[in-house]
Order: structure tokens, then C-alpha cells, then sequence
């Protein structure tokens, strides 16, 4: 595994807010999860704009530490296993097929980078790549999660668990009950499979992050979200408040001060000319 340098990690912790290298210890993890999760957020810029997406660490690195960018899941966990590989902790990648917003009769390919970390011979799921609900914590994977925390780990269904591994639904509770989030297996998956699937996320013509403006970053347990014009923002009991903005300049000015994100001229005047047909929709739906 791939891990970041003495400078690197110190610059990595720097973006985090976090002062010294912590022991590797789940409160640690938990702290490091959280800080990602608030200081580095989820967003699809460069393939909507289809510039290209290089998920190799030092690519990573730069994106979003030295340049203060986000990015999705192939770069996000790349950089956070990085930092928890530097730390001291055993990281292995793992591939999930995502569910969230999917119908049950869908199949869809393992296209999501999550993480499995072991701490004090214990594993857990840990993820700071999702552009949609995100646990805020790690998850226990040989037993339930708090009965107040709002996500859970569940077997898969038979039928679609034909592994040699444990095959998980990761669930979100919503205002309904609790909804599919993703669906993953303990096998570990090399570097070079997750190449193949960053290169088809980032330009086939059906991914949907060449179709639609996506951003996310957790702030004190609720998770904000960007779908082109519609800001979201889920508390963790399940409840969701969301806003519209109404036209390019609202949704970049959300991306540089909800989101936190970096943005220089030529990003700017890319987004300002893609938003429109991506927002057009959205308009006329709200106004008929």
C-alpha cells in the first residue's frame, strides 16, 4: 500500500485542521474520518467539464491538498488510506455497487472506492467518497452500529451476495425508513481495477458525472449535497432541507463557500457556461 511521505502527512494533516499525527486508535479514526469529511469535499468538476481525472497518489495529492480541490471517491479514499496507511493503521480498498436512488431490479457495476481499516484486531468500513448520505464514523462490521446512529450494515440479500466474501447493504435512515445506500463485499481489489473503473466513471457519455453537477461535504453530522441547482441537507435524524439555486452564479458561489472548494478562472468560466442546460430542468419544472 501506498503511503504518504513525513511532509505529505504533514501537509494532508494541515488540511484536515488536525495538529500532530494522532496513534491509530478508533477515537483517532473517527476524528480523522470527520475532519475529511468536513475540509475535503465530494465533487465532480473535472469530468463535467471533462477535463482528465489521474487517481495515482501524487495526482491526488495535488488536486486536493496543495491545490484545495475535492474530488470523488477514487480520490478521496486514495488520499485518506494514504494518511491512514501513514499513521499506522492496516487499510485495505474494497468496491461497492451503489444503490442509492437505484430500483432493486437494477444491477449496477462496483464503481464506489470505500475502505476496510483494522483497529485493535477489529475491522471497519470507512468512507469520505460518497457523493450522497455518508457515515460520519467508522463502522463496525462484526456488529451493529449504535441505536442512534443514523446508518447501518445489513446482509445482503442471497441472490445478490454470491461471494466468497461477506457481502454488505450499507442503509441510510430517511423519513420512510431505511434506504439503500451501497452494496459491497470484503474482497480486496488492487490499484489497477480501480484505474479501469475511474477511467469509465470519469468519460463514458452514460456516467452520470459527465451529466450532472455533484458536490458534498459533511458539517457537524449533516450531510450537504449539490445536484446541479438543488442544495440538500440531511440531519442526522433522516430529515432533509433543500434549497434551489436558481442560476450559475448562486450554484458556483455554493461551491466556493458551502462547499469550501478551490475554484480559479478557467473552473469558474467552465462551470458558468455548463450550468445552464444543466439547471434549464430544474427551472422549468419549478415553474410549471
Amino acid at each position: 500500500m501506498t503511503t504518504l511521505d513525513a511532509a505529505q502527512l504533514d501537509a494532508w494533516l494541515a488540511r484536515l485542521g488536525i495538529a500532530a499525527p494522532p496513534s491509530p486508535t478508533l477515537p483517532a479514526l473517527d476524528a480523522v474520518l470527520a475532519a475529511h469529511l468536513a475540509s475535503i469535499p465530494f465533487e465532480n468538476v473535472d469530468p463535467l467539464l471533462r477535463r482528465p481525472v489521474r487517481i495515482d497518489l501524487a495526482a491526488v495529492f495535488d488536486k486536493l491538498v496543495t491545490r484545495r480541490r475535492g474530488g470523488y471517491c477514487f480520490e478521496l479514499n486514495t488520499l485518506l488510506s494514504a494518511g491512514l496507511g501513514a499513521l499506522g493503521y492496516e487499510v485495505t480498498p474494497l468496491a461497492a455497487r451503489v444503490r442509492w436512488g437505484v430500483p432493486d431490479h437494477v444491477t449496477t457495476m462496483t464503481s464506489h472506492m470505500l475502505l476496510r481499516v483494522e483497529v485493535a484486531h477489529r475491522s471497519y468500513l470507512v468512507d469520505v467518497g460518497f457523493g450522497g448520505p455518508t457515515p460520519f464514523r467508522a463502522m463496525p462490521l462484526s456488529e451493529p452500529a449504535d441505536d442512534g446512529f443514523p446508518y447501518r450494515l445489513v446482509p445482503s440479500p442471497v441472490p445478490a451476495s454470491a461471494s466468497a466474501f461477506h457481502s454488505y447493504d450499507l442503509q441510510a435512515r430517511g423519513d420512510a425508513g431505511w434506504i439503500p445506500v451501497y452494496r459491497f463485499d470484503l474482497t480486496p481489489q488492487p490499484p489497477i481495477d480501480f484505474e479501469a473503473r475511474n477511467w469509465y466513471v470519469s468519460t463514458h457519455p452514460d456516467s452520470v458525472f459527465l451529466q450532472r453537477l455533484m458536490a458534498a461535504r459533511t458539517d457537524d453530522g449533516t450531510r450537504v449535497t449539490l445536484a446541479n441547482g438543488e442544495l440538500a441537507e440531511r440531519a442526522p435524524d433522516g430529515s432533509v432541507r433543500r434549497t434551489h439555486l436558481p442560476h450559475a452564479d448562486a450554484v458556483v458561489q455554493a461551491l466556493s463557500e458551502r462547499f469550501g472548494i478551490v475554484l480559479d478562472d478557467a473552473l469558474r468560466q467552465g462551470l458558468r457556461a455548463a450550468l445552464p442546460d444543466l439547471l434549464a430542468p430544474a427551472t422549468a419544472s419549478a415553474g410549471s
